[in-house]
């Protein structure tokens, strides 16, 4: 196999030829640190093999996929993931062909669909909130094609797009909650950050979550509320911005856990910086497993694996099986089994199914680190739930209020899915507004 990898310009976009991607190009972006890689130019490029245990999938015809990913693959985070299940899916599937433009900006997906569709692919995946119009256009205009669009709401199941569009997420507010025990296990200011790449529903149900679990761990520790504050960056891959922003919340605002939605480690790599300083400063993964860039500063993360719903996908057209869908994968859904097991067996920490912990550090205590086990099992049945009153207050009493002492959710209540992916509200305990 031919291991080059040929660059195109921004004018060759339309007209791009096929290139491999190589194993050290991820590697490569990381070393040079966290910003030297954003000004890459977009680039299609085959996919690679990667060597893992799963049933392959033999005997269907040959398809082609392509993918377009707002970020680099070099992120280490959101584009990174969807990357690396996508090489999951291409192993397992054996006769398919694909090929992935990064970097691309929202308002230019329908450009990179029209390249992917000059190259002969038949399904198409764009995986940002802001390519989801775009994509339904492309969808209406190429009805002999397929799209999944991830994080977004239109589908032709939903109503709202053409039939051969499906829509799709691995969603993570329940590992966002469980970080939050985590946090407040082990807070010693007990305050706590958070720096968010766009205040959109999907981040602000998951900083919402986190916060909720560090507010519950953080008062059965103490009996006080935990206090929180969140700094915007209004960008997905910002990482010289997130270490700013990083860098001030712990200075001046006191927080010693941070979390994120920016898509590099940089958050992560400025607690290490600190903990090698003598500041006991903590954070967390983000969609990958980031432990490398934070030995010392790691508590766990959500990790997803969006290789078994694209594989999902491979199957639908390969067979001309097609149905648009809309799938929204939880904690607990594709796995072998769909039960909790016992808090000695627990696989919290260990990869499986699309979205997962990264490994549990042994800095937090033996009790919680229990209790995170036990959540994480129970989520796999939908026996527990971050956004209910138990959720949120160890006496099982105190409903969830907003910033404005609204009362959102209350006892016996549970946050349906409607309400999740319309969050447009922060609970009581941060203290910056939500940006309008």
């Amino acid at each position: 196999m031919d291991k080059s990898v040929r660059k195109i310009s921004r004018r060759e976009f339309l007209g791009v030829t096929k290139a491999v991607a190589i194993g050290g190009i991820v590697a490569a972006g990381i070393a040079g640190g966290v910003s030297g890689y954003l000004a890459r130019t977009p680039e299609v490029k085959e996919v690679t093999k990667t060597v893992a245990a799963w049933p392959p999938v033999e005997g269907l015809r040959p398809i082609k996929v392509g993918y377009v990913y707002v970020g680099p693959v070099g992120d280490y985070g959101w584009s990174y993931g969807h990357d690396r299940g996508r090489r999951w899916a291409d192993e397992r599937f054996k006769n398919v062909e694909s090929f992935y433009i990064e970097s691309v900006p929202e308002p230019e997906v329908i450009s990179a669909i029209e390249s992917l569709v000059a190259k002969g692919c038949e399904l198409i995946i764009t995986t940002s909130f802001g390519f989801m119009d775009g994509t339904a256009e492309a969808a209406g205009k190429y009805p002999d094609k397929y799209f999944v669009h991830i994080s977004g709401y239109r589908s032709g199941a939903a109503g709202n797009a053409p039939q051969n569009m499906s829509a799709a997420f691995a969603e993570f507010y329940q590992l966002y909650y469980l970080c939050g025990l985590a946090a407040g296990a082990i807070t010693q200011t007990g305050v706590i950050g958070y720096v968010g790449a766009y205040p959109i529903p999907e981040v602000v149900r998951h900083i919402n979550a986190y916060i909720l679990g560090a507010q519950y761990a953080y008062k059965k520790r103490t009996g006080k509320n935990i206090k929180a504050h969140v700094t915007w960056l209004f960008s997905w891959v910002a990482p010289e911005d997130a270490r700013l922003a990083a860098s001030a919340l712990i200075d001046d605002k006191n927080c010693d856990v941070l979390n994120y939605t920016e898509d590099t480690p940089a958050v992560l790599m400025v607690a290490e910086d600190y903990q090698k300083k003598g500041r006991k400063v903590w954070s967390f993964s983000h969609y990958s497993d980031m432990r490398a860039y934070g030995p010392t500063a790691h508590l766990t993360g959500p990790v997803a694996n969006w290789g078994p719903i694209y594989l999902d996908f491979y199957r639908m057209v390969a067979t001309n099986t097609w149905q648009s869908v809309d799938i929204w994968s939880r904690v607990g859904d594709y796995m072998p089994w769909r039960w909790r097991q016992p808090l000695e067996k627990s696989t919290a920490g260990k990869e499986e199914g699309t979205v997962y912990l990264a490994p549990i550090s042994p800095v937090i205590p033996n009790e919680w680190v229990n209790l995170i086990k036990q959540r994480y099992e129970e989520m796999k049945e939908y026996l527990f739930e971050p956004f209910t009153v138990e959720g949120h207050d160890p006496d099982g009493k105190e409903p969830i209020r907003d910033q404005d002492g609204n009362v959102r959710i209350g006892p016996g209540e549970r946050a349906d899915r409607g309400t999740l992916w319309s969050m447009d509200w922060l609970v009581e305990y941060i203290e910056e507004p939500l940006p309008k």
